[in-house]
Order: structure tokens, then sequence, then C-alpha cells
């Protein structure tokens, strides 16, 4: 990972032979789809999808100076990292720079699993690491190399033939470990999982912004969207207080989120007007479009990876779009609700279109979410390829963008995805 530390300059970086990384994060959740963790993954401008076994170490240690400089929070949140380790990097001094209590240490399985191995596992269990094994399909002279050594197993639903899932949890269970369904890509991968009795879960059919969540539009969401109509045409605030008094549910909501977001400098909301009045109308925006993704879900709600999801996106673009000549601190904010709205398809089970007419947006931001054009429309499609790990359309979509460099995009990410877990940490 290309961060602040070890970073070659942009115009030395080929001669040099080093190549900017680019971060994303893999949700895993629990049977209730809340977060339980992120495995972390990096890619090169040229390794569009898996991180080939040459890469592992590399990758490895700047992660580690990352954590050590950066801080675990600023990448994951009040969640678990599950980090993707090689043999080489087990051993190595790096690891001490990782917050034990925090970090999954992920076998590859494609490696070769020792005796030495097992004994280094044992280690770093003792001081608190946990230790996976990742991609498992059967295996299972790697557990009994490893033995007592292993505390979490991920099995591979998209590579296994789902008739010998069964059978093999049934062999995994008498070891006492904690099961990962990774790779689950369908409905039905996730049924037979929650099934068999596994506790988490990874994989593109919880990641995949399209099937995060089947709830069709409640009348919380409908008000939302008339209060966010209102705040984007500038209405009065009385007006809005007024929308809101009908619908309580949503006020205490509101002033809940506020008060854990700690903007307030300490001071405590008791009323809607003095809420509005202290947010002021920039703020009020995002949090409406963040409530959005949180209604009719209960305390759990600001967890959900939808809204990470979404807010992560949104505050990227808008960091990125400061970058920009040009653009200003209204085309910001615009690079914001345009990250924001984007994922609202996935949210009410509608088109984009459906959503974005009643709400007045400005030009450049229904431009992007309709059409993908405009400056804000390439930021939502750098954004979608950040999060798809696509690191040469990543890279084609930079050279793209005038004023952004690549040196920029990892501490653009880092930044936002810090101010995303605070809205977790914050619940």
């Amino acid at each position: 990972m290309s961060v602040a530390i070890d970073r070659v300059p942009e115009t030395t970086a080929a001669e040099s032979g080093a190549e900017t990384v680019y971060l994303a994060r893999q949700p895993i959740l629990d049977e209730a789809r809340e977060l339980a963790g992120y495995e972390l993954l990096f890619r090169t401008a040229d390794s569009p999808s898996v991180i080939v076994p040459d890469d592992v170490q590399a990758t490895s240690s700047v992660i580690a100076h990352a954590f050590a400089d950066i801080g675990l929070d600023q990448v994951v949140g009040p969640v678990d990292g599950y980090l993707n380790v090689d043999a080489d990097f087990l051993h190595s001094d790096l690891i001490e720079s990782l917050p034990p209590k925090r970090i999954v240490l992920e076998l590859l399985e494609r490696r070769l699993v020792d005796s030495q191995t097992a004994d280094r596992c044992a280690e770093l269990r003792a001081r608190g690491f946990r230790v996976a094994v990742k991609n498992f399909i059967g295996n299972f002279e790697t557990i009994e190399t490893l033995g007592p050594s292993i505390d979490i197993v991920k099995v591979d639903f998209l590579r296994l033939d789902p008739l010998l899932v069964p059978e093999i949890v049934r062999m995994l269970k008498p070891l006492k470990v904690t099961l990962v369904a990774e790779k689950v890509e369908s409905a039905a991968q996730f049924d037979q999982a929650r099934l068999l009795g596994f506790p988490l879960f990874e994989g593109f059919h919880f990641a995949r912004p399209q099937v995060l969540t089947s709830r069709r539009a409640q009348p919380a969401h409908i008000a939302l969207m008339r209060l966010l109509a209102l705040t984007v045409r500038d209405a009065e605030v009385r007006d809005i207080e007024a929308e809101f008094k009908h619908h309580p549910s949503l006020a205490v909501n509101l002033l809940r989120l506020v008060n854990s977001a700690a903007l307030t400098r300490g001071q405590t909301i008791t009323s809607l007007r003095h809420a509005l009045v202290l947010l002021g109308r920039r703020q009020l925006r995002i949090w409406l479009q963040l409530l959005l993704y949180t209604a009719d879900r209960g305390n759990k709600s600001l967890s959900s990876p939808l809204l990470q999801l979404a807010a992560t996106r949104g505050k990227l673009m808008e960091i990125l779009a400061e970058h920009m000549p040009g653009v200003g601190r209204e085309g910001s904010e615009a690079a914001f609700m345009t990250g924001i709205l984007s994922l609202m398809d996935a949210l009410l089970q509608t088109s984009l279109s459906e959503i974005v007419g009643p709400l007045n947006l400005p030009a450049v931001v229904r431009d992007a979410l309709l059409k993908r054009s405009g400056a804000h429309g390439a930021l939502l499609k750098l954004a979608s390829a950040v999060e798809q790990i696509d690191g040469s359309e990543v890279a084609a979509l930079l050279d793209a963008l005038p004023g952004i460099q690549r040196s920029q995009l990892i501490d653009a990410q880092l930044r936002a995805m810090q101010w995303a877990n605070q809205l977790a940490i914050a619940a």
C-alpha cells in the first residue's frame, strides 16, 4: 500500500520501478448482516484481480508500516482487520507493528504450511493474534499441521461443490474453530451457510451494492426524501422543522445521530430546532443523506455495510474533488452528495431516475448520477472502480482526472474510511 511513508514521488516512480497501490476492504458480516470485520485487499494498477504470490510479502510489509504510522481505526474502524500473510511475513519483525487484538492473520492455503509455521502461529496466538486458514476447500493436511494454532477457517464457497460443504463442516466442527463462509456470491450459498451454522459471511453477495438489501421503500425513507428535497431547495428552517414534526421517530433518530457524531463541541442537543440551527444547512444535508441508509433499521444501523459503503464513497469523492481545479466548495459538496445518493437505488429498490426526479438536485449531481457524465460522473466511476478493486480501471480514470495525483488517492481513501468508521464508533 503506497501511503505517506515509503512513497515514491510521481516523477520518479517509473524510474525506480515503484508501483501505485490501491486499497479496498471486503466486509465480513454476521448473520444479521451487520459488520463484523474487513478483509483488507490491495492491488497495483497492473493487477485488477487477485494478489499474486510474489506481491504478498511486499504488500504486507507496507501494511504493517501503515498501521504503525496511521492507526488501524483509520482503516477498519471498530471492527477486526483480516490481513493476508505469507510465511516470510509471518516470521518477520514487521508483524510486531500490528495490534494483536485487532488483527486476524490469514494464511494463504497455497503457501507451504510446515511445523515452523505452526510453531510461529502458536507463538503469535499467545500474544493475542488470531490465525485463520483462507480459501479452505478440504485440505485437512493443512489443518492437521497447524493443529491448535488455528482460530478461524474460511471455507471457499466459490470453489466447493455445495454437496461437499456439509461434510466439510461436519469434519471441522470438532476443532472448535470459527467458520467463515467466504466467496458467497448468491442467496442460495448464504442460506446454505446460515443453515449449517456459519456465524460469519463474506463475498460479493453482500458487498455489491445492488444486493446489500432487499427492503422496499418505507414511509421513513419517503419522508427523508422530502426533507432532503427541502434542504436542497434552501427551504426555511421552520418548514424543515414542520416536516420533521410529522415524523417524530425520524426526529429522534436525527437527534441521536447528531449527538453521537460529536459535531456540536460538547453541547447536548435537546430540541429539533436547536439541532437544525447548530448543524447548519450543509451538515443537515449530509446527515439526511446518511439517515436514509439507517431508517427502519434499529440501533445497529450505523454499522450496516450499505451505510459504510455510501459514506466512504461520498467522502472519498468530496476529498478528491478538492484537488480538482475550479471545483470549489460547492463542487466538493456536490461530489459528496453524488457519492451518497449513488447507492440509493440499492437501498430503495427503485431506479435512480425515480429517486432523482423529486429532489431538484444541481445539474452536475443529476448528470453524474444518471449519465455518469462530467467531472462528478468521472469521480463516481473512480470511486466504483476502487471498490471493485479494479486497479487498471483506477489508473485509467486517474489519468483522465485533472489535478488528482495517484499518490493522493490512498490518503483520500484512508481519510474517507476514517470518517465513515467514526459513524459506527460513535453509535
